[in-house]
């Protein structure tokens, strides 16, 4: 989770079991979805309880969770399910349910159990969208039995700006901060733009009512993984649940937002890797997993590792280059040579694909292989980065030698 960055001179230590109490849980009782929260909460604690309780080192957590519906009709609903941090170094853990209500009892399903995708098929596409019931079903697929075994290269970017660097203040770490799951990386500082790791559906968890902000933020990816920001200042106009948001996505900046529990001692993102390879939203080893081109590593301890790319090595506390969905070839140093900067692209067609990014003059990329396509400035030679988008060559200065595609 959050434990002071060791080598940050100062950090604002906040105490959040404060926050975690303040934060009410949704309460249906009264509707017509009586019955609903205390049906999500005890299906959430059958699957998530047992390995938070283990990670926080007590034999099992409170009979407390926080249920916000997003979308409901008639018997069926939608929405985020927390188990909030119950101390200030207790992260929370957050996921999404479906439920419907057979004979007066509520089925639910949490995130990457066989039941959520089983009801997300059935349910009305206005609680659960066509889209959403095939990501779901896709990410549940990719991350079935076997997915332990799963490669290296997770297909993620680091959650900042492509192409550039950023500190990262916490080696691999447990969620709580405590145990042997290192699922968690801390990184950025104040006013570092946190992005999406990569393509999928975007989904807030613990939104605090009086200002429908929220610290905590889930990206649903079809390769199998789930994606978790704690911490975050959210920015304005987010969208809804369940919009489908791209790689480098802006999620807001690094802050110290603990409105549903842990601590931050200092501004960074809390990044989580999860899967459902264990039947439900299980975090996700970052330990021998590549991320925006960088393995990480541990020296046993929580907070205690460090990343390498090729033959270059990092300690936590250092700062990493972010190549994006690195693809193994390269990288080669290149840097962008035009005033009017460089459209970084989903393809090689100029006319067709949107502009993922302008890359300014000057702005150093690391670039993979070169390949063709749309003329610019009348040159059809493309570069494709290590994050697997493109440039068009008239744009980039380079020195090395770039091998085809």
């Amino acid at each position: 989770m959050t434990r002071p960055h060791r080598r940050r001179a100062t950090a604002i230590a906040l105490a959040a079991a404060a926050a975690a109490v303040a934060f009410v849980p949704f309460s249906a009782e009264a509707g017509q979805q009586a019955g609903l929260a205390d049906s999500v909460t005890d299906t959430l604690l059958a699957e998530r309880g047992p390995a938070v309780a283990e990670q926080r080192g007590v034999a099992a957590v409170a009979r407390h969770a926080v249920v916000e519906p997003r979308r409901e009709v008639s018997d069926w609903s939608f929405g985020a399910a927390t188990i909030p941090g119950d101390a200030a170094a207790h992260a929370p853990d957050a996921s999404l349910y479906v439920a419907h209500r057979v004979a007066g009892r509520w089925q639910v399903g949490v995130l990457g159990s066989d039941t959520f995708v089983a009801l997300t098929r059935q349910a009305p596409d206005s609680v659960v969208s066509a889209s959403e019931k095939g990501l779901f079903a896709q990410n549940h697929a990719a991350a079935g039995p076997g997915a332990a075994a799963r490669s290296v290269e997770t297909g993620l970017a680091l959650p900042v700006t492509a192409s550039s660097n950023v500190g990262w203040g916490g080696g691999p770490h447990a969620n709580d901060g405590s145990g042997s799951l290192y699922s968690s990386l801390d990184f950025g500082g104040s006013g570092t733009e946190v992005r999406a790791a990569a393509a999928g559906k975007v989904y807030r968890a613990c939104v605090d009512a009086g200002s429908n902000q929220t610290a905590l933020i889930l990206i649903v990816h079809a390769n199998g993984y789930t994606t978790g920001y704690y911490h975050l200042n959210q920015r304005g106009n987010f969208p809804a649940d369940g919009t489908s948001v791209d790689l480098g996505y802006s999620l807001g900046t690094a802050g110290t937002n603990t409105v549903c529990g842990g601590s931050a001692n200092g501004a960074h993102v809390h990044f989580t890797l999860r899967s459902g390879d264990r039947n439900n939203l299980a975090f996700e080893s970052v330990i021998g997993k590549t991320i925006g081109g960088w393995t990480f590593h541990t020296n046993g301890s929580n907070y205690d590792g460090y990343a390498t790319h090729g033959n270059t090595k990092v300690q936590d506390g250092g700062t990493l280059y972010n190549y994006g969905r690195y693809t193994g070839n390269g990288p080669y140093a290149a840097t962008v040579s035009s005033s009017n900067g460089a459209n970084v692209r989903y393809n090689t067609n100029s006319s067709t694909s949107s502009t993922m990014y302008t890359a300014p003059n000057g702005r150093a990329l690391a670039l993979s292989c070169k390949t063709t396509g749309s003329a610019v400035n009348n040159n059809t030679t493309w570069y494709r980065l290590t994050d697997t988008d493109y440039v068009a060559a008239s744009l980039i200065s380079t020195t090395a030698t770039i091998p085809n595609c």
